[in-house]
């Protein structure tokens, strides 16, 4: 873990999914984050030694996806909290855009679990929720054969639109907070 990762404070959701089709998420989370400089920030330390926001000319969004089906629910829940732990004690590379990470794990034939952390120098918890909601309308209208419309989400410090939270194709339901250790409840924002 370098030096400016063990600084950076990181935002965590994890949220339950059903019926999700992956690459048609990951492709998503691409168009929302196509439109916006948010994916292509990376940080380097200054002379100075404070940290600088560099634009790279582009950025991928990598969806790792996992599936623990095989998997009895109790282990599946204590290598969520593992996993989750373990991602928020290795940091974020942060010369690498964009300066999130996110994983889908497949836990039944139907249910997912879905975890995405990001830098809070990046965005704010506000901007999250907006990137959350603008990659779940993406999806819908992918699955509908249509192309998503790419709002350009601003960065933190800007006037943040009034975002709606409509029901879409994805039906995303709160995790089962009971069902994790406590030092694991990571339902909705977590901070580091």
């Amino acid at each position: 873990m370098s030096a400016i990762s063990e600084e950076l404070r990181t935002e965590q959701f994890v949220m339950s999914l059903r019926g999700i089709v992956p690459y048609v998420y990951e492709q998503a989370w691409q168009s929302v984050l196509d439109g916006t400089p948010l994916a292509r920030t990376a940080l380097h330390r200054g002379p100075d030694g404070l940290l600088r926001r560099t634009l790279r000319p582009d950025a991928r969004f990598r969806l790792q996806i996992v599936d623990w089906r095989a998997t009895r629910a109790e282990v599946q829940d204590a290598r969520l909290a593992e996993r989750l732990a373990g991602e928020s004690a290795a940091g974020l590379p942060l010369d690498r855009a964009p300066l999130m990470c996110a994983t889908l794990i497949r836990r039944s034939d139907s249910a997912w679990t879905f975890a995405w952390r990001y830098a809070r120098e990046l965005m704010d918890r506000r901007t999250g929720l907006r990137i959350l909601e603008e990659a779940a309308a993406a999806y819908a209208v992918l699955l509908r054969g249509g192309t998503p419309h790419r709002a350009a989400t601003a960065l933190p410090g800007s006037a943040p639109q009034a975002a709606s939270l409509q029901a879409t194709a994805l039906q995303v339901t709160a995790l089962q907070a009971t069902a994790l250790p406590t030092a694991a409840r990571t339902v909705g924002p977590v901070t580091r």
